[in-house]
């Protein structure tokens, strides 16, 4: 197998790669920071959205990226409290 690497190509290590990967749960702190972030950003994307739907219509396709980003967002914020919960029930 081979990556591009600068233009070259140069084969992949991937023989020495890890054939196990640790996870670790988030800390209480790492959550409660991640759940600040995340809020700050929804508050974001929303302010962008209007702005979006505003300055170019509803049917532009900067409005309906800006929709998909917030969708997005909200699956992501589903998926962690899925995770949370997992954790939490195991």
């Amino acid at each position: 197998m081979h990556i591009w690497v600068d233009r070259e190509i140069r084969p992949a290590t991937i023989e020495s790669m890890p054939t196990s990967i640790h996870h670790y749960p988030l800390t209480g702190e790492q959550r409660t920071q991640l759940e600040q972030d995340l809020k700050l950003i929804q508050e974001r994307l929303q302010a962008v959205d209007v702005l979006m739907h505003a300055c170019y219509g509803d049917d532009s396709q900067a409005a309906t990226r800006a929709d998909e980003v917030d969708a997005a967002l909200q699956r992501l914020k589903c998926e962690l409290e899925r995770l949370g919960k997992a954790q939490t029930a195991a």
